[in-house]
């Protein structure tokens, strides 16, 4: 039996090739970012306090919270746009619905 099987099938390399740098994927991009000094302090520090296994880990932590912190700010700005729509009947109605539910967790809880 011949072993041709890989000798002579090697894939040329194109620019579209990616090097993975480990084995395993992790589904995170790299990134290289430039801080002052005082800012890589803050983060070396930090990290280990906020109980982060790295600075990339408190970092990530840190942009997940901005984002989340963004996406509230959107989404309390279109419920207010929202209500702000709102008639002055439509409003009232809404108002005296809320009432009723209340009034239904009030009873529910004694």
């Amino acid at each position: 039996m011949n072993n041709v099987h890989t000798t002579d099938m090697r894939m040329p390399r194109t620019r579209t090739t990616r090097r993975k740098t480990s084995g395993r994927s992790s589904g995170k991009d790299r990134i290289t970012v430039s801080l002052s000094k005082e800012r890589i302090r803050f983060l070396k520090a930090h990290s280990g306090q906020g109980g982060a296994p790295s600075v990339s880990a408190y970092v990530e932590r840190l942009v997940a919270d901005a984002q989340a912190r963004a996406e509230l700010e959107k989404l309390g700005a279109h419920t207010a746009l929202y209500y702000d729509s709102l008639s002055a009947k439509e409003a009232a109605e809404l108002s005296a619905w809320g009432e009723v539910g209340e009034s239904a967790l009030a009873t529910g809880e004694e």
